[in-house]
Parts: C-alpha cells; structure tokens; sequence
C-alpha cells in the first residue's frame, strides 16, 4: 500500500513595493526621517535665537565638518562589514602632520601639502586594510592596536600644540564672515565626485556584498580583499579631510588623545543613527552627515532653555538608543515581510 505524503502548504511569495516611489521610500526612509528630524530641530533652533540667520548655519557647519568626515570614514567601513577604532587617531595625526607643514606655506604650496595628506590617507588606509586581511585579526583588534601607533606618530611630530593654515586654505574650509556655503561644498565635493560613482561601480557594489555576506561574495566572485582595502583607503581619505579640516577651523595643530576619543565615539553614533547597519552592507553616507547636524544641535537647543550640557549628553544618548531599538524593529518587520 502506497502511503501518500501530505502537501507542503506553499508559503506566500513576502510582498514587495511596487512602483518605484513605493521602492524609493522603503529604501530611503530612514534618511527621509533623518531629514525631518534635522528640520525639526534647526526650526527649534531658530524659534531660541532673536536674530537666527546665516550665523547660526555657519557655526553648524563649520563646528562639525571634522566630524562629518570621521563619521563618512567610517560609514564606508561599516558598509564594508567593518569598523575603525582608529579613525579619530587618523584624524589626529593628519591634523598634526598637516599644520607642521603648512605653518608659513602659500596658498598653492597648501593645496599641494593638502593633496599630499590625501595620498598618505589614502595609504595608512590601504595599510590598515592590508593588515586585517593578511593577519585575519578582526577589525576592530587591528583599528585599536594602530590607533595608539597614530596617536604616537602625532605626538612625536607635535609634542606641543603648534603648526599653521594659510588665511587662503582656511577660507577654503570654513569661509570667512557669516558665509557657510564653503563648509557645505567641502562636504558635496568628495560626496559627489568620490561615493557617488563609486558606489555605482563595480568596487563599490563589491563593497556593500562584502558587507551584507562575505561567504556570498565570496562565490559570487567578489575580491574581497580589493573591496576591504578599497574601504579603508576611502575611509583613509576622509579622515585625512577632516585632520585638513581640523587645521583649517583651529588654525593649528595639536595630539590630542581626548579628541581622538571623542572623533571615533562620535563616528560611530553618527553612524548608527544614520541609518547605517552595523552588520554591513546597509545604508549610504547622507545619514550620517544628517545624524552629526542632529547630534551637534541636540545639546545645542536644549542649552538655550537653560539646561545643563550634561543633561544634553544624556538625552543624545537616549535618542540614540531609541533610533537603534527602532531600526532593529523595522528592520526585522521588514525582513519578516
């Protein structure tokens, strides 16, 4: 007698937006958030101060443009399936090497020493990739352990605060006046000449796979030490612009531990209330450009109804931990759909 199996019940195919408006906001709707959230809080802003303009833009801009960089240094990491503890000794060191060898240069002579710590991003980038994927240390040991090499470095070219900027190359940076424009171009420039097309790139589709699952990349062909190495030599680049950045705000250079400390923590939240899975493979760099202006206006808005900065640290933290708990439930609404 023959015995009959029972039918596997055949589960439903899991539903997909349609159009691609629909597609577009399942995909970008957690920087549109980010967008609301920044609007929100820059009108709060501006209903505190009396005479609310281009000031206030410019000191938004300016105060954080080296942490912008930090914070897209290491969103390509994390993309990448990564992280960098050492990004804010990077950024350090950059900043050192860049105000000793600007103090009392040209403007031309500048932009030449500024292209030339580009390069050498570029290459302790390539450097720290290569280390990882030879030794196959995790990430975040190797990022730690050169972290204090950097900062090392930095403190044997600078051991006291010193160095200079040209006017010229400061202006590049932070404009001059109330003007906030140049901030915001100094951001634009590397985004759009830089990720944009990377990202639409062979590389950078490489780099997202990496990210999203190593052993699929893997046996879909993906080089995955060319996509680590190309991540860490981008993420490089950024903090060499936000060490360049850092010189042109402060005018100088200095070793600081506590702002190394402080850069790489603040990455790192930038990051993750950007939008930016720590798991890899999710999420873009206009997240955590948005989530800096957030956190920076934060302690800020609160600040000008008397509260203490202490407090403002607390509730950042908070809001961070409820955009994680948030996205993790989204995300796994989503993955169940």
């Amino acid at each position: 007698m023959t015995v009959t199996a029972p039918p596997v019940p055949q589960m439903p195919p899991p539903t997909q937006p349609r159009g691609r408006l629909q597609r577009f906001l399942r995909d970008e709707a957690w920087t549109g958030a980010l967008v609301l959230l920044f609007a929100g809080l820059l009108f709060w802003q501006s209903t505190q101060v009396r005479a609310w303009g281009s000031f206030e833009l410019q000191t938004l801009a300016t105060s954080t443009l080296p942490l912008v960089f930090i914070a897209l240094a290491q969103g390509v990491v994390v993309i990448a399936g990564g992280i960098d503890l050492s990004v804010g000794a990077q950024m350090v060191l950059f900043n050192c090497v860049a105000a000793s060898l600007m103090e009392g240069a040209g403007f031309g002579s500048s932009l030449a020493l500024a292209a030339l710590t580009l390069v050498l991003g570029a290459v302790v980038g390539v450097l720290t990739g290569w280390i990882i994927t030879v030794s196959g240390v995790p990430d975040i040991i190797v990022t730690l352990a050169t972290s204090f090499i950097w900062l090392g470095l930095a403190l044997w070219i600078m051991p006291q605060p010193g160095g200079g900027a040209n006017p010229s190359f400061q202006e590049m940076f932070v404009g001059s006046g109330t003007a906030y424009w140049p901030a915001l171009l100094c951001i634009a420039v590397p985004l759009l000449v830089v990720w944009v097309p990377l990202r639409r790139s062979r590389i950078g589709l490489s780099i997202y796979a990496l990210g999203s699952d190593p052993q699929a990349a893997f046996l879909a062909g993906v080089s995955a030490p060319r996509a680590r190495m190309t991540a860490y030599a981008l993420a490089g680049m950024f903090t060499a612009l936000a060490g360049l950045a850092t010189t042109a705000y402060t005018g100088g250079g200095q070793a600081s531990i506590a702002v190394a400390n402080t850069a790489t923590l603040g990455s790192v939240a930038a990051v993750v209330l950007g939008g930016i899975a720590l798991t890899g493979g999710v999420g873009g760099l206009i997240g955590p450009v948005l989530a800096v202006w957030c956190l920076f206006l934060i302690p800020a808005n609160l600040l000008s109804f008397g509260v203490d900065p202490s407090y403002g640290e607390v509730v950042r933290g908070v809001v961070i931990v409820l955009v994680v708990l948030s996205g993790s439930l989204l995300r796994r609404k989503w993955s169940k759909a």
